[in-house]
């Protein structure tokens, strides 16, 4: 389907749509054990194991970045709640001649000064339009287990911390790092990925305004006499710096009795170091099917939302619209993937600008963006 922009006329439906999409959240506490507040790593009392006991191999698989603030559950609308997670899906196999007795609670996260303790992730209204927050809601939650030899576990572990992904993040077992020798490169794929310049592969630009309304049109430079029925067509870090920023500016300036809603989630995620097969996309019914396998035929990429796809031939980018996609198989050894998720809520009741973008990047083992999926579902309540 294509980008769309619902206006006024279907406000019945999509009051619908945004009735669920804005509803109050209702994010359990984590335990005490499992609070995620950050403590100084000088003070903090790690006991180091002995020497004889039976250590765990812990293996990264795949590393989130997420990004969330709204002003939804705040009594003071003007003060807007950010949080910053970052969540690590890791394997835990015990590779020892006894059982290994695993505990959550023994998992930190190292940045700098500073030691962030497990958590659990809340889930934003409108979560299920969000790949990646999609995903990670159904990854399995490590817990607290007796692996026996041999035997492997795996899951995901959350960290609250105080920015996105950074270099410094160290994760550890007790006093222990991690070592995970694609760390740096995801980091680095995550870089290139988030800084990349769309218009060059989709041949589109990156906002839309109001005006525009059929959505095939668009400008490199937002409109701000249209705020805040603006839209983002694709989404990279300066996009989501441009909504974070102009969004809070125009909340302050609102008055007591006319605070808008804010509600934006920019979530990251990687999974480095897989040999991997694009198949031609499938046409099912009315829509597309976009899957991507890895060497073990683990399914890393299964999409049917598609606006667009643009892939890398003879060092220039092909881009194919969603209706008369015809895209090649891409066989890639150690490629790197990275998912970005993007909602930019913001306004009233019966005047919402409500935009949902999700990527999918596929880079090769030089971290060179081979192909790219997007899908963007824009709305007005």
């Amino acid at each position: 389907m294509n980008n769309k922009v619902a206006i006024l006329a279907l406000v019945i439906i999509f009051s619908v749509a945004f009735s669920g999409c804005i509803r109050e959240s209702n994010v359990t506490s984590a335990p005490a054990s499992l609070q995620g507040d950050a403590v100084n790593a000088s003070s903090t009392n790690l006991t180091p194991p002995s020497e004889d006991e039976n250590k765990p191999e812990i293996e990264i698989t795949s590393f989130s970045s997420i990004y969330m603030r709204d002003n939804r559950d705040i009594k003071d609308k003007y003060n807007i709640s950010e949080r910053y997670y970052a969540v690590y899906d890791i394997d835990i196999r015990n590779n020892g001649l006894s059982s290994f007795n695993f505990k959550v609670n023994e998992l930190h996260l190292s940045a700098g000064d500073q030691i962030f303790n497990a958590t659990i992730l809340e889930q934003p209204g409108c979560s299920e339009i969000l790949d990646v927050m999609t995903d990670l809601e159904k990854e399995n939650k490590i817990k607290n287990a007796t692996i026996f030899p041999g035997q492997a576990i795996n899951g995901i572990v959350v960290f609250r911390v105080d920015s996105l992904y950074n270099k410094s993040f160290q994760l550890m077992y007790n006093n222990a790092p991690v070592m995970s020798p694609y760390f740096e490169k995801s980091i680095e794929a995550i870089a290139i990925a988030e800084h990349f310049n769309y218009s060059i592969a989709l041949g589109i630009p990156p906002y839309c305004n109001f005006t525009d309304i059929d959505l095939l049109r668009g400008t490199y430079e937002p409109q701000l006499e249209e705020y805040p029925y603006i839209w983002p067509k694709w989404v990279n870090r300066s996009i989501f710096e441009f909504y974070k920023k102009v969004d809070t500016e125009h909340m302050l300036k609102s008055p007591p009795d006319n605070i808008p809603i804010t509600q934006i989630v920019y979530a990251l995620k990687v999974i480095p170091e897989r040999n991997i097969t694009a198949l031609p996309v499938k046409r099912i019914l009315y829509s597309h099917q976009l899957l991507v396998v890895d060497d073990a035929g683990e399914e890393i990429i299964n999409k049917s939302s598609i606006d667009g796809i643009a892939f890398l031939s003879n060092h220039t980018y092909e881009f194919q619209p969603w209706w008369k996609l015809n895209t090649p198989q891409i066989n890639l050894s150690n490629a790197t993937i990275v998912q970005i998720s993007f909602e930019g809520t913001y306004g009233w009741s019966m005047a919402m600008r409500m935009p949902f973008i999700n990527q999918d990047i596929i880079l090769d083992d030089k971290l060179e963006i081979i192909m790219i999926r997007y899908y963007a579902l824009n709305m007005i309540s």
